[in-house]
């Protein structure tokens, strides 16, 4: 292990990059197309009353709460494959702001999807099993946070996915909470928003901001994955640099000069014979 400190990296440059491709220079892809991906099963999900409602527990609502699961969640792999190979396309072009096109990121995220699918649910599963006590889950969550960025963007399967993310996040507790909070924040700004709007328009009811809040939530989990793929991103390129530079990471060295005289040196009288 390594005993320099590790290159500084930015949560707030990651966040700023998600939002520049997602909200600036590409919304129709990055935002209303996986938006309307997710549409007719937030619809269901809208107006098909849950088990846990007043009379929702009928066979009927469970069958189309059951369908509203299995359809949206192909559909959230797959959007989320596409966003990271999208952010990926960015990160890797000669400008750092041109997309590979759409069709070839789904087509790539796609093939990706059994892989992230995986490490989803071997990592859920840790998650779970270490709420035992908060620490481990916190470890857990921390440590294993970029396994499906490796998933997704390289050709490992879950066994090196998760080794890699472990060793990208050594050292980096302190950026991995503030992508945490980030994260969070911009959720409960969304519930707040909605909250706001329920209070100052009386005559709406809350299961309509709610309802509000659902069709935001996509739009919302683009930009965050955007960043933590563009956080990914650049700790991994920071990673290879300073492999490729034997542990440590180039630094400027001081260079040595030589600085002759400006003037040149006048001839010496000669001495004078020394009188006996």
């Amino acid at each position: 292990m390594s005993n320099h400190p590790r290159p500084p990296i930015s949560a707030r440059h990651a966040f700023a990059r998600a939002f520049d491709l997602a909200v600036r220079r590409d919304p129709v892809q990055s935002l209303w197309v996986p938006l309307l991906l997710h549409a007719p099963w937030l619809l269901i999900r809208a107006l098909v009353p849950s088990p846990d409602d007043p009379g929702g527990l009928t066979v009927r609502n469970l069958q189309l709460n059951s369908l509203q699961l299995l359809g949206d969640f192909p559909v959230s792999l797959l959007i989320a494959s596409m966003l990271r190979f999208r952010a990926l396309s960015v990160h890797g072009s000669t400008d750092g702001m041109t997309p590979a096109p759409a069709r070839e990121c789904y087509a790539r995220g796609a093939r990706r999807m059994p892989w992230l699918f995986a490490t989803e649910l071997l990592r859920n599963a840790a998650i779970v099993v270490g709420l035992v006590a908060v620490l481990p889950a916190l470890w857990v969550g921390f440590r294993f946070s970029l396994a499906t960025e490796v998933a997704v963007l390289r050709p490992t399967g879950v066994l090196g996915s998760f080794t890699r993310s472990y060793h990208l996040t050594q050292a980096r507790l302190e950026r991995w909470l503030e992508m945490i909070a980030m994260s969070v924040l911009l959720v409960l700004a969304v519930l707040f928003t909605c909250a706001v709007c329920f209070l100052v328009l009386p005559s709406t009811t809350w299961s309509l901001w709610l309802t509000v809040a659902l069709f935001l939530f996509p739009l919302v989990m683009s930009v965050i994955q955007y960043a933590w793929t563009f956080f990914f991103l650049r700790l991994d390129e920071l990673d290879e640099a300073e492999e490729g530079s034997g542990g440590e990471l180039p630094r400027g060295r001081p260079r040595l000069m030589v600085v002759e005289g400006g003037r040149p040196e006048e001839p010496r009288a000669p001495k004078a014979p020394m009188s006996g």
